[in-house]
């Protein structure tokens, strides 16, 4: 499978998965949690790599970085700064995805007035939508570069 094929699988993997979430803090929905944010990532990752492959871009062993260590090296790429610039800031995809996955790992703190908020369905589906959104720009921009 190429790169942009694994991006798709995993994304459907990740959409699978947020319509089981049943936010019940049961053993299973916690597991399910876990696998939706594994497989988005995984597809993050394959989409950096397909990235690569469009860009032609030429930044050595690429392949061996973690996810967000790829999406900080393309982003120095000029057709693709502004795009993922955007994303790492408060309102976008990268922050809230990664956001989000630290609240699954960090328990929250129930004693505390203003605390940590959990996630929740909603949260999911904006992560999935922030993330098809960015995708789908990422595509069209280097469509036309």
């Amino acid at each position: 499978m190429d790169s942009k094929e694994l991006v798709n699988l995993y994304l459907d993997i990740s959409k699978e998965l947020c319509s089981k979430l049943l936010f019940d803090k049961s053993p299973s929905d916690l597991s399910n949690q876990f696998l939706f944010f594994l497989s988005l990532e995984k597809s993050f990752d394959y989409l950096a790599d397909d990235t690569l492959n469009q860009t032609n871009a030429d930044l050595p062993n690429l392949e061996s970085f973690n996810a967000i260590s790829k999406w900080d090296q393309l982003a120095g790429e000029p057709s693709l700064k502004n795009i993922i610039y955007k994303e790492k800031q408060p309102d976008g995809f990268i922050f809230d995805f990664y956001n989000a996955k630290d609240k699954l790992l960090i328990p929250v703190n129930d004693s505390l007035i203003t605390s940590n908020q959990s996630s929740n369905l909603k949260k999911y589906i904006l992560i999935l939508d922030s993330y098809k959104r960015f995708m789908l720009l990422l595509r069209k921009t280097l469509d036309e570069c």
